[in-house]
């Protein structure tokens, strides 16, 4: 059974990948959650992380992680996420606090146990990267990493940029080239992933649960900001990471090194494939299964709280 560290930066669709790994536990061991900065501060996305951990009753800690970029000014997606970077639903006062130093956290376990911890990233890759950079054992002993960002289909915040990888393009390049087995998940496969009236439709007509709840609160906000910025349904991005642990098969990969543009003015942030480079470390998926996707969406929400 596959262990894993979630680095996310809670964000609506983070929050539906937070309840797929609660649903879907039969098929990977959840170690611990880090809110690290990215859809908003990150004292804000920790806060959300404690409440939907709370909510979803997931029996693991939630760490600390970065609060702004290696290099670059931060920057938020207040647009999409709203001022509370989960804006919709309305949590109980939270009773877990956070377990600590998210960085020294990640470094100890993987170290630890050579071989045997995936890191997945859903947010900016800021901690992943100070992790390869503080410790030469720690990428030598990743099982693999597990990211969602980047795209060669044209960007979500610039014309060529992804969120992830534009709020701190340095820290994704140290991860790109870390030598490491990555999965990549990028806008070129996510938004073949799309939420949809039928699918909300078939969420109401569902049992009626607290996340439920949570999930119709959530959207109905997120549909709302993604239909006044990108004039569309939102996809789910950050969920694949977790679709793909618990099925591959839901996805198709090409195997390339990635380039992260850390220079040019109008395309920083960008990633670019070599395809034909040598040392070829990243499995960047191209095409997912959506009716999969969302089959497997189903069977961990009959079993949420």
């Amino acid at each position: 059974m596959e262990r894993f560290i979630f680095d996310c930066d809670p964000g609506h669709d983070d929050a539906v990948a937070l309840a797929m790994a609660k649903g879907l536990s039969e098929y990977f061991k959840l170690e611990a959650v880090i809110a690290t900065f990215g859809n908003q501060t990150r004292e804000k996305t920790l806060t959300n992380a404690l409440n939907l951990v709370q909510a979803l009753e997931l029996d693991v800690p939630v760490y600390e992680g970065s609060t702004e970029p290696l290099l670059r000014e931060r920057v938020v997606a207040a647009n999409i996420h709203g001022e509370n970077g989960l804006a919709g639903p309305v949590f109980p006062p939270c009773r877990i606090k956070s377990a600590g130093n998210g960085i020294r956290y990640a470094l100890d376990t993987v170290i630890n146990n050579p071989g045997e911890i995936t890191f997945v990233s859903v947010g900016p890759y800021t901690d992943l990267a100070v992790c390869i950079k503080s410790d030469p054992r720690f990428a030598k002993s990743l099982k693999r990493i597990i990211v969602m960002g980047g795209s060669t289909c044209g960007g979500n915040v610039t014309n060529t940029a992804e969120f992830n990888v534009y709020a701190d393009p340095e820290a994704a390049k140290i991860v790109f080239d870390s030598g490491v087995e990555i999965y990549q998940f990028g806008l070129d496969t996510t938004l073949q992933v799309m939420l949809n009236e039928d699918i909300l439709n078939r969420v109401r007509n569902s049992e009626e649960t607290t996340y439920k709840k949570i999930f119709l609160a959530s959207m109905e906000y997120y549909v709302k900001s993604c239909k006044e910025f990108i004039h569309d349904y939102p996809a789910m991005h950050d969920p694949c990471t977790i679709a793909f642990l618990a099925d591959p098969s839901i996805f198709e990969f090409r195997k390339v090194r990635v380039a992260v543009d850390c220079k040019s003015q109008l395309n920083y942030g960008a990633t670019v494939d070599l395809r034909e480079a040598e040392n070829k470390n990243v499995y960047k998926a191209v095409k997912a299964d959506s009716e999969k996707f969302w089959n497997l969406f189903f069977k961990a929400l009959e079993r949420l709280p």
